[in-house]
């Protein structure tokens, strides 16, 4: 399968997710076999301004490849500007949000407010087409809201523009993430564009995933939530798809060796200060099967350092 001149090895991509899919933990995603990595949203005015903050979540290293950065915004000029410096980072493509529910974002005109303007979808495509010479996908929902379909439109209007891929997380911007998504949104989207269509929403399982795929006739899944604190889901997609043996659950000492992992590479990545504050986020996901997670949640708060990180690990990830 390709993204324009990037080929993806398997259906399976790591979707975007804010706060998550920092540098640390794409290359444990991609270590587990996504396909694909996304960077979180990133503003496009900050990108383009060249922030410290916004450069930070930029960072990649050719070991991630194929890899995405996405940014957002309602100005073409401003998106182009940061997809520019989203390709010098190396990106191998940028992706465009316009999917994002957050309210602040929305009551701005970005993110998913622009499903409701499906013109101004073309014109920002077509601007940062035109300033990059690396693929540009887009991530979209269903609609704004659950009586407005606009998905199949704007991603006839996006490839008519130039983009190479659509990935449609399966529920409105109204919707954000409560309620069952509708993949058959998927359907009228394939009927509507050539290029590659992915689809994304309430993927918890390798059983989730392979169905959707397979109902929906979307060219790959990308899984976002269904992955904290287990990044086997993508080595346990793919064996399922290809009719393979369901891998065994992963013991309680690759668990923690997988907390860990993440854990040391934020630290190597932010520092120590915000690494600390962080940490909660990065763990719980890991160890929350833990008989005793209530007392391990509690104690996360008092590590000051990695030692105490390791030694709280080896006292609460027992087998």
């Amino acid at each position: 399968m390709k993204i324009g001149r990037i080929s993806i090895a398997n259906p399976f991509l790591l979707a975007p997710m804010e706060e998550h899919t920092n540098y640390p933990f794409r290359l444990q995603m991609k270590r587990h076999g996504a396909a694909l990595v996304c960077t979180e949203r990133v503003d496009a005015i900050d990108v383009a301004a060249r922030d410290r903050r916004a450069m930070r979540l930029l960072v990649t290293n050719p070991s991630e490849a194929p890899r995405v950065g996405q940014i957002s915004g309602a100005d073409p000029a401003t998106m182009a500007a940061a997809a520019r410096v989203v390709e010098e980072q190396g990106f191998d493509a940028v992706d465009l949000n316009f999917e994002c529910p957050i309210r602040r974002l929305v009551d701005r005109g970005e993110g998913g407010a622009l499903l409701a303007d499906p013109p101004a979808v073309e014109r920002i495509v077509a601007a940062v087409v035109k300033a990059v010479a690396v693929p540009v996908t887009l991530k979209i929902r269903s609609g704004p809201d659950s009586e407005t379909e606009t998905a199949p439109e704007v991603s006839a209007r996006a490839e008519q523009a130039g983009a190479a891929a659509v990935e449609v997380h399966c529920r409105s911007v109204r919707q954000a993430y409560v309620g069952g998504p509708d993949w058959s949104v998927i359907l009228r989207v394939r009927e509507r564009v050539k290029f590659a269509v992915f689809g994304s929403g309430g993927v918890r399982s390798a059983a989730d995933a392979v169905q959707y795929l397979r109902a929906s006739g979307a060219d790959g899944v990308g899984i976002g939530r269904g992955c904290l604190g287990n990044p086997w889901l993508f080595s346990e997609c793919r064996a399922r798809l290809h009719g393979g043996v369901a891998r065994r659950s992963p013991t309680v000492g690759e668990r923690a060796r997988a907390l860990l992992d993440l854990a040391e590479g934020e630290w190597q990545h932010y520092g120590a200060t915000v690494a600390l504050r962080r940490l909660p986020r990065v763990t719980c996901y890991y160890a929350k099967f833990l008989p005793n997670f209530a007392e391990f949640k509690s104690a996360i708060h008092q590590v000051r350092n990695l030692n105490d990180l390791r030694r709280l690990v080896r006292e609460h990830f027992r087998a």
